[in-house]
């Protein structure tokens, strides 16, 4: 029988038929799972977006709420839909870093995609993994799209790193992840991308009433900032009159990183000079502030001071 959808699937890549399908990898002693969507008739060294899901959500509810099978038939670009390890994702370590330097080799060998234009992107705590990425593979990544998901414990930018492209999606509602202190994490990377202040901003977006854009242009190397700030939702991707992820693509795809004969990835590590700062502040993974008092807590996992601890 696998042999059978194995047979399949190839078959819907050799006749431009549109492909969907679960599939494995093996990075470091883990077999990780991951979802792809791949438009028929896709052509050669077309982009990748790479799209994860949130704290006790999978692959399969990521692709169905992101939804962004239309775009990518009239674009013309694969998406890959990572699983996180018991449904959560490492936002203090490399261990899904790992994961997703594999997936964009694995991607290059299927696929032949653009090395130069893979995209990274997140909702929730999938948002906190594409901010930690941002430090560590911005050499691989040509543009980040954090969705509803920032560092708990604030924004940290490598001096090493270079200017990053960023567009942030994020309701005003949201009871999880507060859209209150989205601002001052993107301050940090708005800052070290150089780009111009203050912003520009423009209400009722592609004549919506509920969506505004910020913009903050003109950063090095030609980067911009973007804030779609998502005025009476809550905590998931809305896809109310503008879908979130055609936004993701409009925007990403307008960068691509230098062209390499032989592109490498360097993971970097922060300098030990270099330490965020979270005065002892404990959270939950869905991103809850749970106050400063560890020996209150019941049983489970938590983020103190950017990693995670299992009590």
């Amino acid at each position: 029988m696998r042999k059978q959808i194995m047979a399949l699937v190839l078959l819907a890549a050799g006749w431009g038929l549109t492909a969907q399908a679960q599939e494995s990898l093996r990075v470091d002693n883990y077999v990780r799972q991951y979802k792809t969507y791949v438009p028929k008739e896709l052509g050669s060294k077309r982009p990748l977006l790479i799209s994860c899901h949130g704290m006790n959500q999978d692959a399969a509810y990521q692709m169905n709420m992101l939804d962004i099978a239309s775009v990518a038939d009239t674009a013309k670009f694969v998406t890959v839909f990572p699983e996180g390890i018991a449904k959560s994702w490492d936002i203090s370590g490399d261990r899904d870093i790992r994961f997703v330097l594999e997936l964009i080799k694995e991607m290059q060998k299927k696929y032949d995609i653009d090395s130069t234009r893979v995209y990274l992107s997140g909702f929730s705590m999938g948002g906190m993994f594409t901010y930690h990425a941002m430090n560590k593979i911005a050499d691989r990544i040509a543009a980040f799209a954090p969705i509803s998901g920032y560092p708990m414990n604030g924004a940290t930018a490598l001096e090493s790193v270079r200017p990053i492209p960023i567009i942030h999606t994020h309701g005003t509602s949201d009871d999880v992840v507060p859209y209150s202190n989205v601002k001052k994490n993107l301050e940090v990377w708005i800052t070290h991308n150089g780009c111009k202040q203050p912003d520009k901003v423009t209400r009722n977006y592609r004549g919506t009433g509920h969506i505004t854009h910020h913009l903050w242009s003109e950063g090095n190397d030609g980067v911009e900032v973007v804030l779609l700030e998502m005025a009476r939702k809550g905590h998931w991707i809305s896809n109310d009159v503008v879908k979130t992820g055609d936004e993701i693509w409009r925007f990403c795809s307008r960068y691509s990183l230098p062209k390499s004969s032989n592109p490498t990835a360097n993971i970097h590590t922060p300098s030990t000079t270099t330490k965020p700062k979270h005065n002892g502040v404990i959270y939950t993974l869905d991103g809850r502030n749970l106050g400063t008092n560890p020996s209150a807590l019941p049983k489970g996992i938590y983020i103190i001071g950017g990693r995670k601890v299992i009590k």
